[in-house]
């Protein structure tokens, strides 16, 4: 049963190279903020694992297992009074290209590079350290 208090509920999977790139979508002209994380919407009955494997078959076309994801915890983001729930996986990967079936497709970027196009609501500052925690480990 999904908690109540938030107006959406998305899982999204955040594509990472041993040497710190990112892996991030363009969606200039598919939807706002113009770029951002893979993944989407939980749908009912779903885990937020199943829901991240189903999302990164449908947006890069790619099969992958709770196994092959990092749990980097939730962000709680406030859009004009609409609240959303990310819960955010990490994906260590050596894969360079990514079939991207959603939005104009996707920019491996540096973590500052990153910084500078990532909306402020994403909280990409406290998701990159989040990560560089992960990697660590």
């Amino acid at each position: 049963m999904k908690d109540t208090q938030f107006d959406a509920h998305k899982a999204l999977i955040i594509p990472v190279t041993q040497d710190s790139k990112i892996f991030i979508q363009d969606r200039h002209g598919h939807k706002k903020p113009d770029w951002g994380y893979f993944g989407g919407s939980i749908e009912e009955g779903e885990s937020p694992v199943q829901a991240v494997i189903r999302e990164t078959k449908e947006e890069l076309s790619i099969d992958i297992q709770e196994s092959d994801l990092i749990n980097l915890g939730t962000s709680v983001t406030d859009w004009d009074g609409y609240k959303i729930i990310r819960y955010l996986f990490l994906y260590p990967t050596d894969q360079k290209e990514f079939d991207v079936k959603e939005g104009r497709g996707g920019l491996w970027l540096t973590f500052e590079e990153a910084t500078d196009r990532m909306d402020d609501a994403d909280r990409f500052k406290e998701v990159s350290e989040r990560i560089r925690v992960a990697l660590k480990k």
